[in-house]
């Protein structure tokens, strides 16, 4: 019997290295984080019993509700991707509170900056909100005084001349940033790429280990579904919330030839080893067997990748190396395109050197006919 070995017991996959959201319809990046400290991907389906025959026994189970989710803490604060869970316009030139401190002079205080309102006014108020107290007195009274913004003047306040005054009042600052939340909600639809870290084991221990490659988690369609809250307290930080549904990459691909199957992959799982994108090829093939050029024509020497599952993947032609046994009879350039010479037969020799300097080769038979 024989012994089957499901994944690499060598490697373990630990730590996040980026995340990344595009927008699908123009492939901009429209978030991308570095600083994740935990991420998971999670599934669920639910199977429904199909019972027959004496007794009710179980024939058989047919999926449905499919789901496919994801959490990723971010431990940066980023009003940018809160603006995309909720749908809400972000923007710059804020309204923000301004202390200044004021002299008086006379019965009036006026401020330096055009006041605004604050966010919690009503539309029809004409005055600006403001607080007041005196230099050295150790809180507000809480009593809105109002502002006038068109003459930047104090209006419900007498002051006494030579006493200071902080004035606390709100205006608008080119730097400030305000995320407005609307109350119609519209999470953000995006492409998710997720970066993840596979190492391999030191001394038989997951404590620590080598870096020998990435797993992407790549999900074509995805809506934003995480909190866009703020929770903080004075001994850890807030985070950013970037968790995600999958959706099906397209509403109108429902191709359910096989009840089990559809045309429409929710995610894909991509490993990628370090190093030599050629690493895991066991052999070089050529399909035919050969090929067969006319003097004077050129044809392309079709070289295959054969992969550990039998497989086979194109290789870049320029990445391997090529010799013909006669260049009387045919050449070969340095992407693998023969050329015919002279009417007979050759060997062009496909050779792929490794990182590791090992190498592969197959031969490709040549047959020049006469144009």
């Amino acid at each position: 019997m024989n012994a089957i070995t499901l994944g690499n017991p060598n490697l373990f996959l630990k730590g996040i290295a980026e995340l990344m959201f595009y927008d699908p319809s123009t492939g901009n990046i429209v978030g991308y984080d570095n600083v994740g400290s935990d991420s998971a991907v999670t599934s669920s389906v639910n199977l429904q019993e199909v019972a027959g025959g004496l007794g009710n026994a179980l024939v058989g189970v047919f999926p449905d509700t499919v789901r496919l989710s994801g959490t990723y803490t971010s431990q940066a604060f980023s009003l940018e991707t809160r603006r995309l869970i909720t749908g809400g316009t972000l923007a710059y030139n804020a309204v923000a509170p301004v202390c200044e401190t004021i002299a008086a002079t006379g019965t009036t205080l006026t401020v330096s900056k055009v006041p605004a309102k604050h966010y919690g006014q009503s539309a029809a108020d004409v005055n600006a909100w403001c607080y007041i107290k005196e230099q050295g007195a150790a809180t507000y009274p809480g009593t809105n005084y109002e502002i006038d913004p068109s003459t930047k003047t104090v209006v419900n306040f007498a002051a006494t001349s030579g006493k200071t005054y902080e004035v606390y009042y709100f205006a608008q600052n080119a730097s400030a940033q305000s995320l407005a939340i609307p109350d119609n909600y519209n999470p953000t639809n995006v492409t998710v790429s997720i970066k993840y870290g596979v190492y391999a084991k030191q001394n038989n221990a997951v404590t620590g280990g080598t870096l020998q490659g990435w797993l992407y988690v790549i999900v074509p369609r995805a809506i934003l579904n995480g909190d866009a809250g703020v929770s903080a307290n004075q001994t850890a930080n807030a985070t950013t919330d970037n968790s995600w549904m999958a959706l099906s990459p397209d509403s109108n691909g429902l191709s359910c030839n096989d009840c089990a199957m559809s045309g429409n992959p929710l995610a894909y799982y991509v490993y990628v080893p370090c190093g030599d994108a050629a690493a895991g090829v066991v052999s070089l093939a050529i399909p035919g067997g050969g090929v067969t050029v006319a003097v004077g024509s050129t044809v392309q020497i079709p070289v295959k990748y054969v992969m550990p599952d039998d497989t086979l993947a194109q290789p870049t032609y320029t990445d391997l190396t090529y010799s013909s046994a006669a260049t009387g009879t045919a050449t070969v350039s340095s992407a693998g395109v023969v050329t015919g010479v002279a009417a007979g037969s050759t060997t062009v020799t496909v050779t792929l050197t490794k990182a590791d300097s090992t190498t592969l080769t197959v031969p490709c038979t040549v047959t020049v006919t006469n144009a």
